[in-house]
């Protein structure tokens, strides 16, 4: 009983507001349902829009087009060493730290600078055999006694003051193969280290890559050789300039994410590993059918556009997109070039529409056929059959039945 009254009170509603077939009331001219027709004689689906009174209200309209739809994605990543750049140092014998020249963490080294020295007893072993093969002129001798201590890294500058003074060294000094800082330490002053242990981590920072994040959504942006212009949250007003030169082979399967990588010049030395970087891929634009972007209504599974029926109702039509940018959206399937659509203000459209379809389907259930065009009002029939008792300002004309609660 609550259900049909308010059914009743509903289509009383909506006849007020369109008796006689007229227009609804001027706070919502321009977006009127119809001009009163039967629904057996034209198809009355859609919006009607009157253009002078939807533009004053802000609905504009654009048509469909093959537009120049260059595309920016905007990522983030982080930076981090160039793994080229990057080198262990460690040792080939077992011995013991006799002092750390690289003492700290990030230490900024040299290409040949002495990292540590290290004590091994059989180095100093080596070098007595070298120095014994010498003695007794074994040219075989000396040539496999030196190779055993370039073998072991043994510097060729203590291997040259070893022939001159002819006495065994007691410590060997590790130096760094390249330039740039400490980047992993992994050794103390005073450490026994065993054969094959790592001790320094040295990374060169003058090239750095950048690991960007690229949802799968925008992957058909990505392509090795796509310019990239970074910034650093760090360093704000300052830009780089990259390209992308790889692309990670799979998918992270907890962030859904691509990794790109891009390579970049650190010239002031300014950049430093684990800093966020914010890029914009910019990859070549191209020509595809587009419309404004907010054209597009999205409405959770689907993407819905309101496009000119042809006799100036606009109705829903699903649509498939792809790239966009900042004002426009590639159209994939659903539009055709030409097709006119409501460029603004398309929630507005999608309530009326929502509106006409809930009140047409709630009159077909009530059997009254409702004309949305009109409003039209309910005949005599039809009002006999209704029960207004419990309506304001309406009397239930009709004898109460025998037993009937009050």
């Amino acid at each position: 009983m609550i259900l049909r009254r308010f059914m009743i009170a509903s289509l009383f509603l909506a006849t007020a507001c369109g008796r006689d077939g007229a227009r609804a009331s001027d706070d919502h001219e321009g977006m009127r349902m119809g001009e009163g027709r039967d629904t057996s004689a034209a198809d009355t689906t859609g919006v009607s829009l009157d253009r002078e009174a939807a533009i004053r209200i802000g609905v504009t309209f654009a048509r469909a087009a093959e537009r120049q739809l260059g595309t920016a994605t905007r990522v983030v990543g982080t930076l981090t060493y160039a793994e080229p750049r990057r080198k262990y140092v460690n040792a080939r014998v077992m011995g013991w730290v006799e002092e750390l020249f690289a003492d700290y963490l990030g230490k900024a080294v040299r290409r040949g600078e002495p990292l540590l020295a290290l004590y091994a007893p059989e180095l100093v072993s080596a070098q007595e055999e070298y120095l014994s093969a010498k003695r007794l002129g074994d040219s075989t001798l000396v040539a496999a006694a030196r190779r055993r201590l370039v073998l072991w890294d043994i510097p060729e500058d203590q291997i040259e003051a070893l022939d001159r003074t002819g006495q065994a060294q007691h410590r060997l000094l590790l130096r760094a193969p390249i330039d740039g800082e400490v980047a992993e330490k992994m050794v103390t002053e005073g450490q026994a280290v065993r054969a094959g242990d790592n001790l320094f981590l040295l990374a060169d920072r003058s090239v750095m890559w950048v690991d960007l994040a690229v949802f799968e959504t925008d992957a058909r942006q990505l392509a090795v050789g796509v310019p990239v212009e970074l910034t650093v949250d760090a360093l704000p007003g300052r830009r780089y300039e990259g390209r992308v030169t790889f692309i990670h082979p799979s998918l992270d399967a907890v962030t859904r994410t691509l990794t790109a990588r891009v390579e970049i010049r650190n010239r002031d030395g300014r950049l430093r590993p684990g800093m966020y970087v914010t890029a914009r891929l910019r990859p070549a634009s191209a020509r595809r059918l587009a419309v404004p972007l907010t054209a597009i209504l999205p409405t959770g599974t689907r993407q819905i556009a309101f496009v000119n029926r042809g006799d100036g109702r606009f109705v829903p039509r699903e649509v498939t997109t792809g790239v966009r940018n900042d004002s426009l959206v590639e159209i994939i399937d659903g539009l055709e070039v030409g097709d006119e659509v409501v460029a603004s203000a398309t929630y507005l459209l999608d309530s009326e529409s929502n509106l006409a379809a809930a009140m047409q389907g709630l009159m077909l259930q009530m059997g009254m056929g409702l004309d949305m065009g009109g409003m039209r009002m309910p005949t005599e029939g039809e009002m006999k059959g209704m029960d207004m008792k419990g309506m304001p300002g309406m009397r239930d004309t009709a004898a109460p039945r025998e037993g009937r609660p009050r």
